[in-house]
């Protein structure tokens, strides 16, 4: 299902062409989280729902050693993989930061409460596709809607209701350059 063709069709057509900004997002995100004391090149993370490793190979550019990643796209793993990233089988250890872009939309509550039950994150960064309150069964964005593989689909209230209950009782909306929150996308910090 997430095949090459997956990703350069709808919304993620081109997506090989993405890098720059993923490289830009790292640089970013460092830049602004080491200064809060937060991210620091020791800082082990997991970029979960990885794709081909653009957002991992941007922080190894910075000079992360500790940057891994997961996906269940055996064509994204290959294309990750020849670009030497650390991509696991399987999560089930403890990381300081999770990193969670455009990849929760397409899981059950179930697989991701399980991912929660084995592996732990000190905080996180979620994006993710999401409804308004106006119409809290439906993606606000059109290019969310037609992607037939989104089937988790909740208003901004509850994903933070959904991950307090996990635990994280502080957050706050990333407004960045290369990252943020908008009308149709969730886009958080979360602290455990």
């Amino acid at each position: 299902m997430y095949n090459k063709e997956y990703f350069n069709t709808k919304n993620y057509e081109n997506y090989l062409e993405r890098k720059d900004r993923y490289f830009k997002m790292a640089e970013e995100l460092y830049q602004s989280f080491n200064k809060i004391g937060l991210l620091d090149k020791n800082t082990k993370i997991l970029d979960y729902g990885c794709a081909v490793g653009f957002l991992i190979k941007g922080f190894e550019n910075i000079g992360f050693n500790n940057v891994y990643g997961y996906d269940i796209s055996e064509w994204a793993i290959e294309q990750a993989k020849k670009n030497n990233c650390k991509i696991l089988k399987k999560v089930d250890s403890h990381y300081d930061m999770g990193i969670f872009l455009d990849v929760l939309e397409h899981m059950k509550d179930e697989e991701i409460l399980n991912v929660f039950n084995n592996t732990s994150f000190d905080y996180m960064i979620v994006r993710i596709p999401c409804s308004h309150e106006s119409n809290p069964d439906n993606f606000y964005l059109n290019i969310s809607k037609i992607d037939e593989t989104h089937i988790n689909c909740k208003t901004p209230k509850k994903w933070i209701d959904f991950f307090s209950k996990l635990g994280y009782k502080r957050y706050f909306k990333l407004n960045m350059s290369t990252i943020y929150n908008s009308d149709g996308c969730f886009c958080y910090f979360f602290i455990k």
